[in-house]
């Protein structure tokens, strides 16, 4: 089969130099400027621009190997490579782009999280005043200030929950475990 008189294997493997090509381009301007340069300018597409550029090097790949190494015909070597591009877009972005940019990239807390948490008075909590509170978190310890909740004193090395969160301080409450 021919596509304005170039052979369509000719045709796969220069799709694929000018994808690979781009691939390069794009990776190593995410690399340098944070900022991958061709999938931002194919992100007006309603997939994302890098998994349309990994489907086409996929498609023309298999496209490539299928017209140069079987004998199927040139319509099901096109069938095939379209659901391998297929698959490996769609393993790639529901099996690592979209599980990625669910992670956070920090160790940071949002302060709404510690509400309900316990914690250990290092500085004791005096009666309408403050003192501080060591919280254990999964990324390590933070120790935030604290008031009590009831305007009692809260003595050093006391448990505590904490009621409320703001970012300037918290309210705690003294804590007892019903299974002590």
């Amino acid at each position: 089969m021919t596509i304005f008189g170039i052979p369509i294997e000719t045709v796969y493997y220069y799709i694929l130099i000018i994808i690979g090509i781009l691939i390069v381009i794009d990776v190593l301007s995410a690399l340098i400027f944070s900022v991958s340069i061709i999938s931002f300018s194919l992100d007006l597409l309603p997939v994302p621009g890098s998994v349309f550029l990994y489907f086409l090097g996929a498609f023309s790949l298999a496209g490539f190997l299928g017209e140069k190494y079987t004998s199927l015909s040139s319509i099901n070597v096109l069938i095939g490579s379209v659901i391998f591009g297929l698959i490996f877009a769609f393993i790639l972005y529901f099996g690592i782009l979209l599980p990625l940019s669910r992670t956070s990239d920090s160790i940071a807390y949002a302060t709404k999280d510690l509400e309900g948490k316990t914690g250990v008075v290092i500085t004791p909590i005096p009666i309408d005043g403050f003192g501080e509170v060591l919280i254990e978190m999964n990324a390590g310890k933070v120790a935030k200030a604290a008031k009590s909740n009831h305007n009692e004193p809260i003595s050093l090395g006391a448990t505590v929950i904490i009621i409320d969160a703001t970012d300037a301080y918290i309210v705690v409450s003294p804590y007892t475990s019903f299974l002590a």
